[in-house]
């Protein structure tokens, strides 16, 4: 859409006229003409007809009305305004914390009707929650026996789904460095400006990799006021084949949900524990309502000035108009 910054310039139009009206003619003896000591020298150069019967005081006088009505449009500084768009706003720092130890290849989930590994089902969820979190800046980091920025934090969520789908366990060894990992997330995002800080950070295991005990980052976590919320992930139990079939095994103390349960509560998060894929998707559907979205939507509209134009057109026809006057004067 093209718009008039100034219309108020746009009153100038009829002033050539208004003045015209007051000021005495200068074919008025009382009134000097302007001088110009060269001009007799330039009319004198030879001029073809065809550009004298074109410097008539009719076409000079349409040639004023043009450059007088060019410069009032240039003076009302026309715009082109175009459709408002969405852009980022300052909004959440995000970071999903994924642990891909060994122990992630446990088949004890199920997805679909059909037994698939931790990993399959965290993968599957994180997936799903990064997706709605449009708004948000979002960053992977994945842990196993190192902690790693898989996705730094971004607002291009396709990118980061693409991303964690194509992650797989054992990437990063087969231990678990839960200190690193959040220390890791921490040293990412705390110098991103953001209105609040939030990490989700899952594990099915205890930490027993990496140099920084998780308890250490919980209080840098603290200090710099970043949320954590903390997921133990895994079945009370597991099916062993023994000599008379599959026995149902215990699996207390795998999860050291003491840890993940302080670091949580220091930070002023929530732990959380997700024995199946159903308490998976209600965990990650919990947080995103913990932390939901900003919903105050910052719209611009691409602006370019347009003021250039008429007044290039005046300048290029004023240059004809003087060129013409002196032709006429010439032939004359």
């Amino acid at each position: 859409m093209t718009h008039f910054v100034w219309p108020v310039m746009l009153l100038l139009l009829p002033l050539p006229l208004i003045m015209r009206l007051i000021l005495p003619r200068v074919g008025d003896k009382s009134v000097e003409a302007l001088k110009v000591p060269f001009f007799d020298n330039v009319s004198a150069l030879p001029v073809s007809r065809r550009l004298s019967a074109l410097s008539g005081p009719k076409v000079r006088r349409v040639l004023g009305m043009l450059v007088w009505a060019l410069l009032v449009c240039a003076a009302a500084r026309p715009q082109w305004t175009g459709e408002p768009s969405k852009i980022p706003s300052e909004g959440r720092n995000l970071m999903v914390v994924l642990d891909i130890s060994g122990s992630m290849r446990e088949p004890d989930f199920e997805l679909n009707g059909r037994r698939v590994t931790r990993w399959d089902a965290v993968r599957t969820v994180a997936d799903s929650f990064v997706k709605k979190r449009e708004g948000d800046r979002v960053g992977v980091i994945l842990f196993g026996e190192r902690a790693y920025v898989y996705v730094p934090l971004t607002f291009d969520l396709k990118t980061v789904s693409s991303l964690l789908n194509e992650a797989d366990v054992g990437m990063a060894g087969t231990q678990t460095a839960i200190g690193d990992a959040l220390g890791l997330a921490l040293k990412t995002m705390i110098d991103v400006p953001a209105q609040s800080k939030v990490v989700v950070l899952l594990s099915d295991g205890a930490a027993n990799a990496g140099k920084m005990r998780p308890l250490e980052a919980a209080a840098i976590a603290e200090k710099a006021g970043v949320k954590v919320y903390t997921i133990g992930a895994g079945s009370d139990s597991m099916l062993v084949q023994g000599l008379f079939g599959a026995v149902k095994m215990s699996r207390d103390g795998e999860i050291d949900e003491k840890t993940l349960k302080e670091i949580a509560e220091k930070t002023g998060g929530e732990y959380f524990r997700a024995k199946d894929t159903q308490q998976l998707q209600r965990i990650y559907d919990r947080i995103d309502a913990l932390e939901p979205v900003k919903n105050d939507d910052v719209f611009v509209r691409p602006v370019r000035e347009l003021f250039y134009y008429p007044l290039a057109a005046a300048f290029a026809l004023s240059v004809a108009g003087a060129f013409l006057m002196l032709a006429g004067r010439g032939a004359a």
